[in-house]
């Protein structure tokens, strides 16, 4: 078993929280082992260790495990600097793309840098971002949502569905299928966060793992539970409370951002909320949305770093 550590900076957007490896300056042999050790919430890292108990907003930093690893590479002799971004999630899969973790990427390379602006290279397609002056907010460009069945994809008898799913039942949820970089189940109910009864009073984890799995998702969906707080009719954006359950993650999440523009998108799909601005606000913050009629997508919120450290290559 080797010995050798990996330096690694834990960030964190709105609650979603990432170990980052410099993929250039260190090599981790067992990816997919690397992130199932030390991203798991009973066993893995935790930042209390290197003496973290606050990350560099003032909030708590203190949770075990992450949901995800990103490694990086970057490319400064490009203008905007590109990085090369590949995200390892808790079970050792691969995403395609991911919001906030995209948003930790710019984070990540502004504090490296400097620069304000970059390309990010994702298996999704390269997205261009921005970071505040003082780093504490990132802006991701997300491509445009699709429906389209044969992309999300969505499958009917075990081929490709034809048709789009648009809040149709799947197990116990009624479903909107879209695909923001990754497939996302969008499902609706009455009751935001100020409600005893609304969203928060549903039982994610025993909903969500079915639609998760249908045959109709055939690469799997993450689930999306949504309320609407305000459908932004009056002066300012739609609002809307949300909860994620992420494929990858096998479970419910603090934030997630491609869920974020799947849950504002399905809304206008639905004719649910008015406008192209929204404002998503899932448990851990909130994040701005913008989901024009044609062209990509936007994210944006806050994003803190939580510390520095170094962790076993091989955790075995």
């Amino acid at each position: 078993m080797s010995t050798h550590a990996v330096p690694v900076e834990k960030y964190h957007g709105t609650g979603n929280d990432f170990l980052v490896v410099d993929a250039d300056a260190e090599i981790v042999g067992d990816r997919a082992a690397f992130a199932r050790a030390h991203c798991d919430r009973e066993t893995g890292v935790d930042g209390r260790d290197f003496g973290a108990d606050a990350d560099d907003s003032g909030a708590p930093a203190d949770r075990r495990g992450a949901d995800g690893v990103l490694f990086l590479s970057d490319e400064e002799r490009f203008d905007p600097t590109r990085v090369v971004m590949t995200l390892v999630q808790p079970d050792g899969s691969t995403a395609t793309m991911c919001g906030n973790g995209a948003r930790v990427v710019a984070r990540w390379a502004h504090d490296r840098t400097g620069d304000r602006e970059f390309m990010i290279d994702t298996q999704a397609g390269t997205r261009r971002a921005t970071v505040t002056a003082d780093g504490t907010a990132a802006t991701i460009e997300m491509g445009a949502p699709t429906f389209d069945p044969r992309r999300v994809p969505v499958a009917s008898d075990g081929a490709l569905a034809d048709e789009p799913l648009i809040d149709e039942p799947v197990e116990v949820l009624p479903v909107t299928a879209v695909n923001t970089g990754v497939p996302h189940a969008v499902a609706f109910v009455d009751g935001g966060r100020d409600d005893p009864d609304g969203i928060d009073a549903v039982d994610l984890n025993a909903v969500a793992p079915p639609v998760r799995h249908a045959d109709v998702f055939p690469e799997g969906a993450n689930v999306n539970l949504a309320a609407v707080v305000d459908d932004g009719s009056g002066d300012g954006p739609a609002v809307l409370d949300q909860r994620t359950f992420e494929r990858g993650v096998e479970g419910e999440t603090r934030s997630c951002g491609t869920g974020a523009v799947a849950v504002v998108a399905a809304a206008r799909r639905l004719g649910l909320i008015s406008g192209d601005d929204a404002v998503s606000r899932p448990p851990g913050g909130e994040l701005d949305i913008t989901v024009p009629d044609a062209g990509h997508a936007t994210l944006t919120g806050p994003v803190a770093h939580e510390f520095s450290g170094a962790l076993p290559a091989d955790p075995r």
